[in-house]
C-alpha cells in the first residue's frame, strides 16, 4: 500500500486494527481526489439540479460550478465493489461519499484505489446512551387573538404585521433538517400542510431506513412552531409554505457521521429548489473525544457542516441555525455550525427580549459578530404529540421560528437575494449599532424590515398613514405607524360619487406602534375607476385617493 496513504490512514483513524476488533467503527468519510471523466457537465446542468433551481440560480446569476457536478457515479461504483460496503451518503459540495462496512482490512483496498485521497471514520455506535428528555409541563397564558399562545412570539418580531399583508410563506420551500417527526403524519395541528399537499418530501438521510414520522418528537415540535395551525391555539411563522422533513440527526449516538448526513441533505435541497434551510442542531463534542470540534474550530470554515452551510448560501438559499445551548457550561460559545459566515445564527431571548441563560455565546474564533440574531427561544409555544400545546426551551426553538418569518419577508421580496434578506433582518434588529456576545444584532423587527426592503418609510414623530398599492387591481393594503393601543381607527371607503362602500371601526389589540390592515374581500365586486378612502384617527383625519384598475 502507498506509504502516504498508509500514514493517512493512520492518523485519519486514530486507532490500529487491533483497536478496530474491539470497538470497530462502521461508518466512513471517503475523500476523492477530482471528478474526472465524469459523464456530467457544466453545459448541461438540467441532469443534475431542478428547473426550479436553475431559475433561481438565472435569478440571482449564481454561476453553476464545478462543485454543483455529481460525483463520478464510477468512482462511487468501484468502491461498493471492493467487497461488503453500502453507500449512506455522498457529496459532491466536498467530492466525497460515506460508506458503511463491518470489515476493517477493507480499509487498505479502498486506500489503494487511485482516486481515493484519504479515510475518516465519522461514528462509534454506543447504543446504551439515553435520549434526551423533554419538560411537558404546560403553563398557562392568557391569549389575545387567533394566534392563542404562539401570539407573543410572534409579535415580538411584529411578524403578526406581514401575516396581516397576506404574507404568510406561501410559495416558500423550507426544508427542516432534524432528527425525526413523530407523528406530524396524524396530528391534527398539522391537518393544514397534509390537506394542502405542502409537506412536499420527506427523506431519511441516517442509516435508520424508517419513515420520518416513526421517531423523534424535536423535529415535529420544530415545524410546529412554523407550519402549524390551529385556529385560538398555534399557529406557526410561515403556516402556508412548502415544507421538506429531513432526518440528519442520528438518535442513539452522537458522531461526525451526523455533519455528513446534514452535508447530503443539503446538496439535495440545493438541488430540488428549497429556498430556507432550519438546522435546529449543533455540534461541539462527540461520543468519540477524538472527533471533537474546538472553539479555534467555530472560525466559520473549518467543520465540514459550517463550510456546506458556507456553500449552500452560495447557492442562494438562505440558512437559519440555532446557536446552540452551552451559554451555562464549560464549552459557552456557538456550537458548529452556528459559526458559518454566511447565514443567521439564531440566540434565545424570551417574550420580554430577556435573554436566556442557556443561550450560547458569540463572537466566531475569527471575531465575527454571532449570534447574528436572537428569537424566542424561553417558554417557545409548540404542539405536543397530542396536539395540545406547551413551551419548551432552546435554540432549537428560537430558529424556526425566526426561519419561519424570514419566509415571510422572502415572500412579500421574492426578486431580493438570500444575502439581501438575511442583512435586512440583521439592520432591523435592535442593537445593530452596538452588537454584543450574548444578543448579536439583537431583536429583529420585520416590520421595520419589511419598510427597509420596500420603497417607503415612515416618520418617527407623527401618525403616518400609507394605502398601497395604487392603483390596484384585487386588493390593497393599510398602513399606519405612531397610534397606541386605546388609539380610536375608522375606516370608510366611497366611490368618486360619494356612495359608501363600506365603513368599519377596526379593534387595536395590544399594539403600540403599528396598524396594518388587508383589504380584499370588502372590495371584490368593486368597479374601475376611482375612490376614496378615509382614515379617521381619534379627532384627525387623513383623507387618500386610489384608483383601481
Amino acid at each position: 500500500m502507498n506509504k502516504i496513504k498508509s500514514i493517512l490512514v493512520f492518523l485519519f483513524l486514530g486507532i490500529t486494527h487491533l483497536a478496530f476488533s474491539q470497538t470497530a467503527p462502521d461508518r466512513y468519510w471517503v475523500q476523492f481526489s477530482d471528478k474526472n471523466d465524469s459523464p456530467y457537465t457544466l453545459s448541461n446542468p438540467s441532469e443534475y439540479l431542478s428547473e426550479r433551481a436553475i431559475e433561481k440560480r438565472n435569478r440571482f446569476h449564481i454561476a453553476i460550478q464545478e462543485n454543483d457536478l455529481p460525483i463520478n457515479p464510477n468512482y462511487i461504483s468501484e468502491v461498493l465493489d471492493i467487497g461488503d460496503v453500502s453507500l449512506i451518503n455522498k457529496s459532491k459540495w466536498f467530492n466525497a461519499i460515506t460508506i458503511k462496512l463491518t470489515d476493517t482490512l477493507l480499509l487498505d483496498d479502498l486506500l489503494d484505489l487511485p482516486f481515493v485521497n484519504h479515510i475518516k471514520s465519522v461514528a462509534q455506535y454506543q447504543l446504551d446512551k439515553p435520549l434526551p428528555s423533554i419538560n411537558d409541563k404546560v403553563f398557562s397564558i392568557e391569549t389575545w387573538t387567533d394566534y392563542g399562545y404562539s401570539y407573543p412570539q410572534i409579535k415580538l418580531h411584529s411578524g403578526q404585521l406581514l401575516h396581516e399583508l397576506g404574507f404568510n410563506g406561501e410559495g416558500i420551500n423550507i426544508g427542516v433538517f432534524d432528527a425525526g417527526f413523530s407523528k406530524v403524519d396524524v396530528l391534527p395541528v398539522f391537518e393544514n400542510l397534509r390537506n394542502d399537499h405542502r409537506i412536499i418530501d420527506t427523506r431519511d438521510f441516517t442509516d435508520n431506513a424508517e419513515s420520518v414520522y416513526a421517531f423523534s418528537t424535536h423535529g415535529r415540535n420544530v415545524l410546529s412552531i412554523m407550519g402549524a395551525y390551529q385556529k385560538d391555539s398555534l399557529i406557526g411563522s410561515a403556516y402556508m409554505a412548502n415544507y421538506y422533513l429531513f432526518v440528519t440527526e442520528e438518535n442513539s449516538f452522537e458522531n461526525i457521521i451526523e455533519e455528513d448526513n446534514w452535508v447530503a441533505a443539503a446538496e439535495y435541497a440545493d438541488s430540488i429548489g428549497i429556498d430556507i434551510i432550519n438546522t435546529s442542531l449543533g455540534y461541539s463534542t462527540f461520543d468519540d473525544p477524538l472527533q471533537n470540534h474546538s472553539y479555534s474550530d467555530m472560525n466559520g470554515n473549518t467543520t465540514r457542516i459550517t463550510i456546506a452551510m458556507n456553500i449552500a448560501a452560495s447557492k442562494g438559499i438562505i440558512p437559519v441555525t440555532s446557536a446552540g445551548n452551552s451559554g451555562n457550561n464549560s464549552w459557552h460559545y456557538i456550537t458548529a455550525p452556528g459559526d458559518c459566515i454566511d447565514c443567521l445564527t439564531i440566540g434565545a431571548v424570551d417574550t420580554t427580549g430577556a435573554i436566556a441563560s442557556f443561550s450560547s455565546f458569540g463572537p466566531s474564533f475569527d471575531g465575527r459578530v454571532k449570534p447574528d440574531v436572537v428569537s424566542v427561544g424561553w417558554h417557545t409555544a409548540y404542539a405536543k404529540s397530542d396536539s395540545t400545546i406547551t413551551f419548551g426551551n432552546g435554540t432549537s426553538y428560537s430558529s424556526p421560528l425566526l426561519a419561519g418569518l424570514t419566509a415571510c419577508l422572502w415572500q412579500a421580496f421574492p426578486a431580493k437575494t438570500n444575502f439581501e434578506i438575511m442583512q435586512a433582518i440583521r439592520e432591523s434588529a435592535h442593537l445593530y449599532s452596538t452588537p454584543n456576545d450574548s444578543l448579536g444584532y439583537g431583536i429583529p423587527d420585520f416590520w421595520k424590515a419589511y419598510q427597509y426592503l420596500s420603497d417607503f418609510s415612515f416618520s418617527d414623530d407623527t401618525v403616518d398613514v400609507k394605502v398601497f398599492p395604487s392603483p390596484f387591481s384585487q386588493d390593497f393594503n393599510l398602513l399606519i405607524e405612531g397610534i397606541k393601543a386605546n388609539d380610536k381607527i375608522n375606516v370608510s371607503l366611497y366611490n368618486i360619487e360619494g356612495r359608501l362602500i363600506f365603513d368599519e371601526s377596526p379593534y387595536l389589540y395590544d399594539n403600540d406602534k403599528y396598524f396594518v390592515k388587508h383589504y380584499d374581500r370588502e372590495i371584490q365586486n368593486l368597479s374601475s375607476g376611482i375612490y376614496i378612502i378615509i382614515i379617521e384617527i381619534n379627532s384627525e383625519k387623513h383623507t387618500l385617493q386610489l384608483e383601481k384598475i
